[in-house]
């Protein structure tokens, strides 16, 4: 069974640039507008002409954002296509395939068509997906500890409260001392490029806490201090017990994360 991860953030809407990332959601969005001849005799073809400069518009808008998409606190989507002709391929046409929200919003009285175009942070034809090829480049998961007996908790719960932290697609903890404990990019399974979906980000723990599979014994970890804005530092205690996270996803342990 797939290990979960839930992050309960205050802000689950991040503005990057011209267009914005929903954590909550798991989609990053952004628009686009064209305009066109209220007084055109060919009115409707016009406006057609309009929506397609609004569709490339809103495209734009949507690289730029992803761009600006944090991976972890190091390392922002940029990086990787500078790096990769790969990733700049397959971001490019992830945008291209971008969805649209709804239907065109057509202002004839103004003369404007406004889009708004939608990615996947994770799953199949994601932004999660795209980077994958790099990430599984960059990343070196442990040799993971013997576990002789099944740890007897529902859920492992790392509370962020009052902390000020924001999201990434695969945050990392450390421990006091600058050492890495665990990557959440360890999660990412090679063998599946849709790159599924393994954190869910929510603004309301209670609506997580609610679910019967988590609610009743779940180990409680205060988080110590933020790392970089967006990755999580615990103190040498709590550090001790985030071992049970390596092997958590594969005897089925879900992990809740609180930043709020």
């Amino acid at each position: 069974m797939m290990m979960l991860l839930f992050l309960q953030i205050n802000k689950a809407v991040e503005i990057i640039k011209d267009g914005k990332v929903d954590w909550s959601k798991g989609i990053i969005t952004a628009k686009g507008y064209g305009v066109f001849d209220v007084n055109s005799k060919n009115l409707n073809a016009e406006i057609l002409k309009a929506q397609r400069v609004a569709i490339v518009v809103a495209q734009r808008n949507l690289l730029e954002t992803i761009k600006g998409v944090y991976i972890n606190s190091e390392t922002i989507v940029e990086d990787y296509m500078l790096k990769s002709d790969l990733i700049i391929s397959r971001v490019n046409g992830l945008v291209k395939g971008a969805r649209m929200i709804g239907e065109p919003k057509i202002d004839k009285q103004n003369g404007i068509v406004e889009v708004e175009m939608a990615i996947d942070l994770y799953g199949d034809n994601s932004l999660a997906s795209a980077i994958l090829p790099e990430i599984l480049k960059n990343i070196k998961k442990p040799k993971m500890d013997d576990i002789k007996d099944n740890p007897n908790f529902s859920a492992l719960v790392l509370d962020g409260s009052g902390k000020d932290i924001k999201p990434s697609l695969f945050p990392k903890i450390y421990d006091e001392n600058g050492n890495l404990i665990f990557d959440t990019a360890w999660l990412i399974d090679e063998s599946n490029p849709s790159a599924k979906k393994v954190i869910t980000f929510v603004e309301n723990l209670n609506d997580i806490l609610n679910d019967p599979e988590l609610k009743d014994n779940p180990l409680v970890i205060k988080i110590k201090s933020v790392l970089n804005g967006r990755d999580i530092v615990v103190d040498k205690d709590n550090a001790n017990k985030i071992k049970w996270i390596k092997k958590a996803w594969e005897i089925g342990k879900k992990i809740v994360l609180t930043l709020f």
